[in-house]
């Protein structure tokens, strides 16, 4: 006689779990398509005009440049929460050496960039050396910066506009300027001869390559998979943290001047709220914030959805307010794609939630059958008759 095995059709809890991490991997591009095709869709020749695309581009690029550190700081299990105030240090710091100093831009770029990696570095030995969680670390780091930032300006906006003697803007300043201006066509390209898309391209490149390329790239993988592990596997821990915070801080200086060219001044308050569009970019780029997991493709990636975003929801005159609440909800989203786990949860808890309670049949109920007593004679056992006749 043969016997079919009847298959349970797959829930819908079933059915996320298969789809949601399909979708992880690829969910920033669709999310990026998605965006440009409705910015398209209501704005048109609005939203594709090179000057729209320009001034969006010019405002992405130090917030791709911050994400990309953040990118390292995350994938090895921590956060850097003074990303925004280290870039305004960065940029008052740039805007002094210009207007007061008159250093040439050549200099200024460097010496921004060691500022920043100065900051990181501090967070780094604060977080792998003296063992400060990194969030209390660069929470704290991030309200120094800002207060350095305010002592040293007096809380006042610095200019990068300097008009020479013949009333001319003077040498330095128009280079510096070009750092956040328009520049020429390159390759045919508009938007590449632009310095902070050339910037951002390199640094994206750079540490993609860094990453996936080398050895410090797999141990940063290491350390935010499993720090034990890692430990015991020859890996410092300790080394790479301060590395990566130190990378993290340098980013951070390069952004400040680009954002003081760009804005034509350096504004102490610079870079507020950076950082949550910096873990945004991140999260929405594929990272886990548990670390272990993501790429520096995927930041910029999701670095330049939310700037599309604003793009488009500004186009579309949707206030400051709701621009927040949207991308907090696909900030969200995204975690939720990312852990399939939590959304098939959900529901299971849901359909349970709905499914009748069992019901108790009571003593009126079926009785159970009875149990049968153990055969008598069993092997071992002496069994013996007795009868009248033996008494």
């Amino acid at each position: 006689m043969t016997t079919s095995t009847a298959t349970a059709a797959p829930t819908l809890g079933d059915r996320l779990r298969r789809l949601l991490p399909m979708l992880g991997g690829v969910q920033g591009y669709i999310g990026l398509v998605l965006i440009v095709l409705i910015g398209i869709w209501s704005q048109g020749d609005r939203f594709a005009d090179l000057d729209n695309l320009t001034n969006a581009i010019g405002y992405f690029a130090p917030r791709g440049i911050l994400a990309v550190g953040m990118t390292l700081v995350i994938i090895s299990g921590g956060i850097d929460l003074s990303v925004g105030a280290v870039m305004a240090v960065g940029s008052t710091a740039s805007a002094m050496l210009l207007t007061e100093m008159n250093w040439p831009v050549a200099a200024i770029i460097p010496a921004s960039m060691l500022i920043g990696a100065a900051f990181g570095f501090v967070n780094g030995a604060g977080t792998a050396w003296l063992r400060v969680q990194s969030f209390v670390m660069t929470l704290a780091m991030m309200t120094v910066a800002r207060g350095i930032v305010r002592e040293t300006s007096d809380n006042v906006s610095i200019g990068t506009v300097v008009l020479g003697p013949d009333g001319e803007v003077a040498p330095g300043s128009a280079q510096f300027q070009l750092l956040g201006t328009p520049g020429t066509t390159l390759f045919g390209i508009p938007l590449v001869g632009y310095f902070p898309v050339l910037a951002l391209l390199v640094v994206v490149v750079v540490f993609q390559l860094l990453l996936t390329r080398t050895t410090f790239g797999r141990h940063v993988y290491a350390v935010g998979g499993n720090r034990t592990a890692a430990r015991l596997s020859g890996v410092r821990v300790a080394t790479v943290t301060v590395v990566v915070f130190t990378l993290s801080g340098m980013l951070a200086g390069l952004a400040g001047p680009i954002n003081a060219a760009y804005n034509a001044s350096a504004d102490p308050q610079a870079g507020l709220g950076y950082e949550l569009d910096a873990i945004a970019a991140v999260v929405i780029g594929g990272a886990s914030l548990a670390g272990g997991r993501g790429s520096v493709v995927g930041t910029a990636v999701g670095a330049l959805i939310l700037t599309m975003l604003d793009n488009v929801l500004g186009l579309n005159n949707f206030s400051a307010n709701w621009q927040m609440i949207i991308k907090g909800a696909i900030v969200v989203a995204a975690v939720v794609i990312q852990r399939p786990d939590l959304l098939a949860g959900a529901v299971a808890r849901l359909r349970r939630r709905d499914e009748p309670p069992p019901t108790d049949p009571g003593p009126s109920g079926p009785a159970s059958p009875p149990t049968p007593a153990a055969p008598r004679g069993a092997a071992g056992d002496v069994t013996r008759e007795v009868t009248t006749k033996e008494l």
